[in-house]
């Protein structure tokens, strides 16, 4: 392997058009084929396999209609991305919305995809052997497709993320006189953050290698473009009386393994690192960055301040980022660093650098791929039978207010309130939740909000519920349910009220469970 440093991805078309299909083509079928066997094992019936992308669409619901959350006249930051619901407004209160997270995550796979087969050339590998291989091997190893799979906007962050490594590449192989901001880089630094907050390392790092490259007025637009609309958007929820941060955002700050300072969080990260498979691969990603550092021939290349910015993206990640829950978190990182480094390795025309960095991308491979195939295509089916339940109960039968922990499909297209125990969609719940979780806080909400149904994870809330609730009966889910909290949801009243209406519309929705779906009624109150 000896790939042709500098070559310009606008004059190699051909190369661009040939590494570019076969990643598209790797991502796509792959992604397909986690379609179908969902679509098998949920009975031939399409679902997303997380609850997630119903809590984005019950949020664009609530602000084409002018507000903000998921209740009609509640402000709540439920979403952890600025953009994402924007992008679910169309047919929003329609069944067709259901749709909208199933074509974006199709959208953002193949751009993605695209655009890691396009940084392949830039990077000098042109239609080579290794390139190809590169191409194919990418998307799939760095699991594009089961983060298309999830229907959340975490692929459209990875476009984000590439356009910005593909844009700093475009401009630094310019050399330092010459160097264009192009329309990629522009793009990527603005919507990175905005589809996922986490995206502000990366893009505030590329503005920096701009700036001190000797654009430093393009540089420092460029910072203002990536910091300017998150810092809007976290003064937009202020002037809701909301925290700056989404709920969902500080809900997952916290971190019951450190002690609150620096060295207590770093160590908590280093301790995982040797049980956590994704932690791991990110530290080897950035392990093989920490080695190109001492390469001679990286400080004389025009590239080594994209390693700067991929690998100062990819430490604060590994410091101050999420990991893992359908593998969703740290994706966009590793995918990064894997295009990042391989430009930089292919730019010191070292023979058989570039394997460096293949190594981290087949341990990725290694650690992701086998449970991708044998854990998602059943996710479907679990919040088919489980989740999906629940919200035909409330919209269907119940028709009244109700207390979850579990948001997405019960508060999607339901015009009765919806209570959120666990606090992505309600400040108080959260702040109790992690603060002050003193007995019986759950019932002083549901009180306070007239909710005389819940349907929650027992276990999750112990002594949180009050002396009063009854538990009617428990909905089992059979099967696998690995990106789910339980099998099992508990069905309570809160409070003293006549139990036979709940009980008919129990017995009546149990009659149209699917196959695998299960409903016991509690002791005393069997049908």
């Amino acid at each position: 392997m000896n790939p042709t440093v500098g070559i310009d991805s606008g004059r190699d078309t051909n190369a661009t058009v040939l590494l570019s299909f076969l990643a598209v083509m790797a991502a796509l079928m792959t992604y397909l084929a986690l379609l179908d066997a969902s679509y098998i094992a949920a009975g031939a019936v399409f679902e997303y396999p997380l609850d997630d992308p119903y809590i984005h669409m019950a949020m664009a619901e609530q602000m084409r209609a002018g507000g903000y959350g998921v209740n009609p006249g509640e402000y709540a930051a439920a979403s952890s991305s600025p953009l994402y619901s924007v992008l679910l407004l169309p047919f929003a209160g329609d069944p067709m919305q259901r749709y909208m997270p199933l074509f974006w995550n199709c959208f953002g796979l193949i751009v993605a995809a695209f655009l890691w087969g396009r940084i392949l050339v830039q990077a000098g590998f042109g239609a080579s052997v290794f390139g190809a291989a590169l191409a194919l091997i990418g998307p799939v190893a760095l699991n594009m497709m089961g983060l298309a799979f999830t229907g959340m906007e975490h692929i459209l962050h990875v476009a984000a993320s590439l356009a910005i490594v593909s844009g700093l590449l475009t401009f630094l192989d310019a050399g330092p006189d010459a160097g264009r901001i192009g329309k990629l880089l522009i793009l990527g630094i603005l919507l990175a953050p905005l589809l996922r907050l986490e995206g502000l390392a990366l893009a505030i790092l590329a503005a920096l290698v701009v700036l001190f490259r000797g654009r430093v007025l393009g540089g420092a637009l460029l910072l203002v473009l990536a910091v300017a609309p998150v810092a809007g958007f976290c003064y937009f929820l202020t002037t809701l009386g909301l925290d700056p941060l989404p709920s969902s955002v500080t809900a997952k700050l916290t971190n019951p393994e450190a002690d609150g300072s620096l060295t207590g969080m770093i160590g908590a990260r280093m301790q995982i690192i040797l049980e956590t498979r994704a932690q791991q691969v990110l530290a080897a990603f950035i392990a093989v960055g920490a080695v190109l550092l001492f390469v001679k021939p990286v400080w004389t290349s025009t590239r080594w301040p994209l390693l700067f910015a991929v690998g100062g993206a990819g430490v604060a990640h590994f410091l101050f980022g999420r990991f893992d829950w359908m593998d969703r978190y740290e994706n966009y990182i590793l995918v990064t660093m894997a295009a990042g480094l391989l430009a930089v390795a292919a730019g010191t025309k070292l023979r058989g650098l570039p394997l460096l960095v293949l190594a981290p991308i087949l341990f990725a491979g290694y650690s992701y791929v086998p449970g991708v195939m044998e854990q998602y295509p059943p996710a479907g089916r679990a919040v088919r039978l489980q989740q999906a339940q629940m919200a035909r109960l409330v919209q269907e039968h119940l028709k009244e207010p109700v207390a979850v922990n579990d948001l997405g499909w019960v508060a999607w297209r339901n015009p009765n309130y919806v209570l959120d125990l666990w606090g992505l969609a309600n400040h108080e719940a959260r702040a109790l939740r992690l603060t002050d979780p003193h007995p019986g806080w759950a019932d002083e909400l549901v009180k306070a909000q007239g909710v005389n149904f819940a349907m929650l994870y027992g276990f999750w809330f112990d002594d949180a519920i009050g002396d009063e609730w009854v538990l009617l009966g428990q909905l089992k889910t059979t099967g696998p349910v690995d990106y789910l909290g339980s099998n099992f949801v508990d069905v309570y009243l809160t409070g003293p009220v006549d139990p036979a209406p709940y009980l008919t519309a129990l017995a009546d929705w149990k009659a149209g469970l699917p196959k695998g779906a299960l409903f016991d009624f509690a002791e005393g109150f069997a049908q």
